[in-house]
């Protein structure tokens, strides 16, 4: 296999230099690698840190197990990938004196901030959506309320040529209504009074780092693609919906208690599978590294 395709599929290039202070083991075909050999509650020297940012973008999902992080380790970790940012609009569930740590809960029958069982990507709707975001299992029941992660890498780069040559130039209004209803349908959930105005972003983004291609929509943000017609805006998209989470594309994480999940909003969609029965207890520890501009 050449280089290139190699990169294409996701696979690291057998001509990289091998880890030497994490372990690195891939999940899947897709996308997905574990990484052994830190504890994360403690400090990382730069060395470390530099092998964390290589694998996560060789991978795109960086999964680590038994971990135990206060929440000024969990946003310590997030800083490796850069500033830490608090997220828009969310306020229901807050540590005190951590509001860059989002609480995800449910419990007894209650989701705070919603389901997430809708695939997209994570604050597209702001002038510069996230790098990534950070989730750490606090408690679960192993085997459901799974997350699953599509690689848009690989859905860009299976569309055909005249696809793709379409798509290049074209951009996609994003807005916060979507979250805004989700949120205040909810009784629990602090109402969200006011949202910004859309945001344009390229239907094809090109990453900040890798220089890869990738496919950006996300249904719960994207409203038209702006340079077509209402009907044509609604076609399209509903063929990129479904050509960008073919099973091919999936990883699906099981979560363990103490696992801390960093996933590469640049580049990927995920979503919560809602298979949790009523009295399930799931808890989650969130954060959010800030990104660029998409271009």
């Amino acid at each position: 296999m050449s280089h290139a395709a190699q990169e294409a599929s996701g696979t690291e290039s057998a001509e990289a230099a091998p880890y030497s202070r994490i372990t690195v083991r891939r999940m899947c075909g897709a996308l997905g690698a574990e990484l052994g050999g830190v504890d994360l509650s403690k400090p990382v020297d730069d060395a470390t840190v530099a092998e964390i940012r290589r694998a996560f973008l060789e991978n795109y999902v960086i999964v680590f197990r038994d971990q135990d992080l206060a929440p000024d380790r969990l946003i310590a970790f997030t800083e490796m990938f850069g500033p830490v940012e608090q997220h828009p609009y969310y306020r229901t569930g807050q540590i005190e004196g951590f509001p860059e740590v989002l609480v995800l809960e449910h419990k007894a029958g209650q989701f705070f901030n919603g389901k997430n069982d809708v695939w997209h990507s994570d604050i597209t709707f702001g002038e510069k959506p996230p790098l990534g975001s950070v989730l750490h299992c606090r408690a679960c029941w192993e085997g459901f309320a799974d997350t699953m992660f599509a690689n848009q890498y690989m859905a860009y780069e299976r569309l055909s040529e005249p696809m793709k040559r379409f798509l290049d130039g074209l951009t996609a209004e994003h807005s916060a209504a979507y979250v805004q209803r989700k949120n205040n349908a909810r009784a629990n959930n602090k109402p969200i009074t006011e949202i910004a105005p859309p945001v344009f972003h390229p239907v094809i983004r090109t990453h900040p780092e890798t220089g890869r291609k990738s496919l950006y929509v996300n249904m719960p943000s994207v409203a038209r693609i702006c340079e077509l017609e209402e009907e044509e805006s609604k076609s399209v998209l509903a063929f990129l919906y479904e050509h960008a989470v073919q099973p091919a594309l999936v990883y699906r994480h099981r979560w363990r208690v103490g696992d801390v999940v960093m996933f590469d909003n640049r580049c990927l969609m995920h979503y919560v599978v809602p298979d949790h029965p009523h009295d399930m207890h799931r808890l989650m520890h969130r954060t959010t590294a800030a990104g660029d501009k998409p271009y």
